[in-house]
């Protein structure tokens, strides 16, 4: 055996040598096979690509025109359908109110780039225009041609499901996209009057200039009426005008394939050249190679000896540990369980050996193959069924195993937290109820509302009853808190028994209570129930063989007939309980306007809000932040103050919970997060910059996009960028919080809770 080992080693170079001399032919006419296939599949994917691109654009474009009819609809119907448009363009045409004071006259074309604005009333004349910011007298027949009549026609088909009419027309000899709405009194308090209403108009003329904006906007470079086709259909996109007739578009088609042909068939050649040179080498080293052979598998040998030991101290470490050790392979199937396994969760290691980790245990929060795979992760709260069929918590810890830049598996940890879970739901649950009565509290109850309000149908009214009990403070001076304790666990036994189905009664505090009804229509119903709520509650309780009667009034607030918003809902419900009790205790009023003086403040406080956010009496200040350890500046806090021309600078608390309220708070957000972003790329050093977030903001679904588009338009990087977000607003609506907060974490910008919950209050 030595002599031949000997013998084949003294060949083994010439044997090589001969057969690489036999293979390079057959090497080099495989290797030109296969670029010559390459190539033809390099021209057949450019293709592709190409005709790829062309249907991407034309998906696009369509798109482009589509969401911006979209848009116009929905401004359309928003002033079509606005109480105070309807007196002053519709009743009669209040020339001061709509151009001079600027509510439907140039800062349409402003803020949305309208052309045009004109309404047109039931006989069919002009009665309002407003082209380009200027108050003009034209004929909109005239001005968009015949077809404005089977347009208007539609607006008023469509009004009777409450909906628009759009389409396209031209003028001024360019395509222009029209909406149009029947102009209603809404739901506000002004008459409507007799005959139809005129029908408002929105114009955007399609201009060369437009167009080339739009397509820019969608990546479609030279978007144009296509003048030169002489079949419309057969352009690059074809819309229809409101008459039927076509209209073609035509772009600037890009062609990514043949630019990529033009940089691939040079490169392909010259790879030709590189790979028969490579061929040559790597033949050359696998005769080095042989030879290494025998010496690497001595290297190996002593390497699988260390590490037969290294794997006894492991496990000795992971028998002797408080926790389960786990192991997995790249697939993240189990390879490895410690005995603490077996101890805690009741199964057997080897039942799940060679299984997917993600059947054992389930995250709460995210992706378990996602989280193992991120470069820097916190520990993992999991969930997971014991043997005995009990779900238990777990906190997951892990990290990768390489081997030089491969991959090998994962290894971690386990702790149990099931008791400190449930000890977290019950904190949880108490946060939401009373202690006492076990009712829903007043952070339940905001939740409830806000649910109920956002589902609210048309035709459909919610009732809040807010209850107060009358005579019960003697209960406590005279028989003591045990004594009134057991009257408020019985009222909450009694008010619980008042409703059905998934209405809701909830304790505020003291001895206030609110219920919530959804089933009742007519207001006799609702009195009927008062009277019951009334009739409960004076019946006496008994306490210790004492007899204790109280009594109870009530006032009423509904939805939509007061307000859509929870909060004043429930101030309207206990503007009515406190006229209850100034009439006498023991009854029960419905709320009404004339209850209720600063309603009219508030509107003034909102229309000046409005106004200052048109006219830019807004100010940004920023408070430095600093390193703990050297003091050094690494931020800063964007503080919004508004300049009030009467009442000179006031501070968030003044007029935020107004923003907040009436939806302003999104554009003023904007407006905030635009300035200091535009400002903060004028500093000398990048620092941070944090602005505060409101909830409402948090709930949109545009605000991703808006962050995005600040951010390029100030040109300040996402890394620099930190938002704040109050602990409140992340308790609302969880799963679309977090998408959007998954969204905005995607653009790179930095997020922080401000645990207080207070928002733009806390600047």
């Amino acid at each position: 055996m030595p002599s031949d080992r000997s013998s084949t080693s003294a060949k083994s170079p010439k044997a090589h040598t001969a057969f690489a001399k036999r293979i390079l032919p057959g090497i080099a006419c495989l290797l030109a096979a296969a670029l010559l296939a390459a190539a033809i599949a390099v021209i057949q994917f450019a293709r592709t690509i190409d005709h790829d691109a062309l249907t991407r654009e034309h998906f696009l474009a369509g798109k482009a025109f589509e969401a911006h009819m979209r848009s116009m609809s929905r401004q359309v119907a928003d002033n079509a359908y606005w109480g105070d448009a309807y007196a002053n363009l519709s009743k009669q045409v209040n020339l001061s109110w709509a151009y001079d004071q600027a509510n439907l006259g140039p800062t349409l074309h402003d803020d949305f780039g309208y052309d045009a604005v004109l309404v047109v009333n039931a006989e069919g004349e002009t009665t309002y225009s407003v082209i380009r910011r200027e108050l003009v007298q034209v004929d909109a027949r005239q001005w968009l041609g015949d077809g404005l009549e089977i347009l208007l026609a539609q607006a008023r088909e469509a009004a009777e499901e409450e909906e628009t009419a759009a389409g396209l027309l031209l003028a001024e000899g360019h395509p222009a996209m029209v909406t149009a709405a029947v102009m209603t009194p809404g739901d506000s308090d002004i008459e409507e009057m007799d005959g139809p209403a005129s029908i408002l108009l929105f114009v955007d003329v399609m201009d060369p200039d437009w167009l080339l904006r739009l397509g820019r906007e969608y990546a479609i470079e030279g978007l144009r009426v296509d003048t030169g086709a002489a079949h419309p259909e057969d352009a690059l996109l074809t819309l229809r005008m409101v008459d039927g007739s076509p209209q073609a578009f035509t772009w600037s088609v890009s062609q990514p394939g043949r630019y990529l042909l033009w940089m691939t068939l040079p490169v392909l050649a010259a790879v030709t050249l590189g790979l028969g040179l490579l061929a040559w080498l790597l033949l050359r080293q696998a005769l080095k190679t042989v030879r290494l052979m025998d010496a690497n598998y001595q290297r190996l040998s002593r390497s699988r000896t260390a590490l037969a030991a290294s794997e006894e101290r492991f496990r000795d470490v992971a028998e002797a540990a408080s926790d389960w050790i786990w192991e997995t392979d790249q697939n993240a199937r189990l390879t490895y369980l410690s005995s603490r396994f077996e101890e805690i969760t009741g199964h057997e290691p080897a039942a799940w050996m060679g299984r997917p980790l993600i059947e054992l245990l389930i995250s709460d929060h995210a992706a378990l193959q996602d989280w193992l795979v991120a470069p820097h992760k916190a520990p993992l709260r999991c969930s997971y069924q014991a043997a005995n069929g009990c779900e238990r918590n777990c906190r997951l810890s892990a990290r990768a195993i390489y081997r030089g830049d491969e991959l090998l598996g994962y290894r971690g940890t386990a702790s149990d937290i099931t008791e400190e879970t449930r000890a977290q739901a019950r904190v949880q649950y108490l946060s939401q109820h009373d202690a006492l009565t076990g009712l829903p509290n007043r952070n339940r109850l905001r939740d409830y509302l806000d649910v109920k309000l956002a589902s609210l149908t048309s035709g459909a009214r919610l009732t809040v009853l807010y209850i107060d009990l009358d005579r019960f403070k003697p209960v406590n001076d005279t028989l003591g808190h045990g004594a009134g304790d057991e009257v408020l666990t019985g009222v909450a036994n009694r008010l619980k028994q008042c409703i059905r189905g998934d209405d809701l009664v909830a304790r505020l505090g003291g001895d206030e209570f609110v219920m919530v009804i959804s089933r009742l229509q007519h207001n006799e119903d609702v009195e009927k129930l008062c009277a019951r709520i009334v009739d409960a509650i004076s019946e006496p309780f008994l306490y210790e063989d004492k007899q204790i009667n109280i009594g109870a009034s009530i006032g009423i607030a509904m939805a939509p007939t007061d307000t859509v918003q929870a909060s004043e809902l429930l101030r309207c419900a206990d503007i009515a309980l406190y006229q209850a009790k100034a009439d006498g205790r023991g009854t029960w009023r419905l709320y009404g306007r004339e209850m209720d003086n600063r309603l009219l403040e508030r509107r003034r406080q909102e229309d000046e809000l409005r106004q200052a956010i048109a006219e830019g009496q807004f100010e940004v200040y920023y408070q430095p932040r600093y390193f703990s350890a050297d003091m050094r500046i690494n931020g800063a806090e964007a503080l919004l103050r508004w300049r009030h021309p009467a009442r000179g600078l006031l501070l968030p608390e003044h007029f935020i919970p107004l923003a907040e309220e009436t939806g302003l708070i999104v554009p003023l957000g904007e407006w905030v997060l635009r300035q200091a972003c535009i400002e903060a790329t004028g500093w000398a050093s990048a620092l941070m910059i944090s602005v505060n977030l409101s909830p409402l903001q948090l709930r949109s679904d545009g605000l991703p996009d808006m962050v995005q588009t600040v951010l390029k338009e100030s040109g300040l990087p996402a890394s620099r960028l930190e938002l704040e977000i109050t602990e409140t607003a992340l308790l609302q609506e969880n799963q679309r919080t977090l998408d959007v907060l998954t969204e905005l974490k995607a653009i790179g910008v930095r997020l922080a809770m401000d645990d207080f919950g207070t928002g733009y209050s806390s600047l």
